[in-house]
């Protein structure tokens, strides 16, 4: 079973995740208190949750991510609040795509989806990967 990896300080933005993947994939709960402290488990998809407490820290968390569980890790970010320049920067330093609000139910289960799709054709696909 797919695992993400939701990195949120809110109960409310997990419970709403769990609800919207309706177990079709394994959802492991991390908060940024956990992240800080390097712990949090492999993962095939990340789902990074950023409000105006956290945005500032969110470039070096995307890079901690990726230095932990590999450069192709998916990574899904949910900005809110966040200027274009702070969607950018992420997208920039390794987010694959971004969402604004969780108000559009279908639109967030897409990219999900799409995270998904993408992890699986970077494992059977990648040229670079380990045999």
């Amino acid at each position: 079973m797919v695992r993400i990896l939701l990195v949120s300080d809110y109960k409310r933005i997990f419970e709403k995740m769990e609800d919207l993947i309706k177990g079709k994939y394994k959802l492991i709960w991390c908060t940024y208190e956990l992240l800080e402290e390097k712990q949090y488990p492999c993962a095939d998809v990340v789902i990074m949750h950023f409000d105006a407490d956290n945005l500032e820290k969110g470039l070096e968390w995307i890079v901690q991510i990726k230095g932990r569980l590999g450069h192709y890790i998916p990574i899904l970010v949910l900005i809110e609040g966040g200027t274009p320049q702070d969607i950018f920067s992420m997208l920039e330093t390794g987010a694959y795509d971004y969402l604004e609000t969780l108000e559009e139910p279908e639109k967030y289960v897409k990219k999900i989806e799409d995270m998904v799709s993408w992890n699986w054709y970077l494992k059977k696909y990648r040229s670079d990967k380990k045999q």
